[in-house]
């Protein structure tokens, strides 16, 4: 852990979100949450908070100040009442969880209080980050105005989403024009493919067909592997596959979607994915067909 710590010190970020990609360890899972949102990826650093809970309690003080100062920072005061009633709920023997509980009404009031009388960026900074050629910059800056108009910061959030190099921060960029309805055509890279949408016409990010929402999509997984450790590193690499592709979906059935990403985690988890052929034939799915699927994801996350 001591080479994670030096390299946030040096603010490796990347690399340690990279390093800790698979991570059961809870320790790093708290590093990697930190590079997350040291690059202004707030959102995927829930994601990890969600995925991991189980491993994460195991340094239940440092968990409930992450996941409620996360929840703070993007404006879901509501859920963050609603997550530290659960963590109150928790059988504890520390004297510093109790001191951390009882710290966190108060946190989140003040807050709520603080909401719209803070700005940490400048209007002057956060437009010169968005022109940025750094991943780092443009994302802080994607996360300070998330909460604003897009009309306000359009014409470089416009070339974010038309030429940014990395497609994760374009698609962060789009996700802004999505979640605020904008109903104009806007030109977007996908991967290297540039296409015109409608931000306000495209689907929720996160959605997977077949499956009602993701405790849905979790509950299957669990059925169909009975472990832990896939069902939660599934979902997240199932999470970053979205971004990655988005506006496109999946276009896979349920049953190709669970094998296809649970032999994928089940491969970066080095656990034995020997029995694939057989799971594919009960399942009735083309053996050839589902690793070459397996594959291409393998390669497309390595862009992510």
């Amino acid at each position: 852990m001591d080479s994670l710590k030096t390299l946030m010190d040096k603010k490796q970020y990347d690399l340690v979100i990279k390093l800790t990609e698979n991570s059961q360890d809870a320790l790093a899972l708290l590093y990697r949450i930190s590079a997350l949102l040291a690059v202004g990826q707030s959102e995927q650093a829930l994601i990890v908070i969600k995925g991991n809970r189980d491993i994460l309690q195991t340094k239940l003080s440092l968990l409930i100040k992450f996941h409620i100062e996360i929840l703070c920072l993007l404006g879901r005061y509501d859920e963050a009442y609603d997550e530290l009633r659960y963590y109150q709920e928790l059988p504890y023997e520390s004297q510093e969880v109790e001191e951390i509980l009882r710290a966190m009404p108060e946190y989140i009031r003040k807050e709520e209080k603080n909401r719209f009388r803070r700005s940490d960026l400048s209007e002057e900074e956060i437009y010169n980050k968005l022109l940025s050629k750094s991943d780092e910059e443009v994302l802080s800056a994607l996360d300070a105005i998330k909460d604003q108009k897009v009309d306000k910061y359009l014409l470089p959030l416009l070339k974010i989403i038309k030429s940014f190099p990395k497609q994760t921060v374009r698609t962060f960029a789009l996700l802004l024009f999505v979640d605020q309805k904008y109903d104009k055509e806007v030109e977007f890279l996908q991967n290297d493919k540039l296409i015109k949408v409608v931000p306000s016409k495209l689907p929720e990010p996160f959605i997977v067909d077949g499956f009602k929402d993701i405790n849905d999509l979790s509950f299957a997984l669990q059925n169909f592997y009975h472990d832990p450790s896939i069902v939660q590193n599934a979902l997240q690499i199932i999470s970053s596959y979205l971004l990655y592709i988005y506006p496109r979906s999946l276009e896979m059935s349920k049953e190709e979607i669970l094998i296809v990403f649970g032999f994928l985690t089940k491969h970066l988890l080095q656990i034995n994915d020997d029995d694939l052929a057989d799971v594919c034939l009960q399942n009735h799915l083309n053996e050839e067909d589902i690793r070459n699927r397996i594959n291409e994801i393998n390669e497309d996350l390595k862009n992510f």
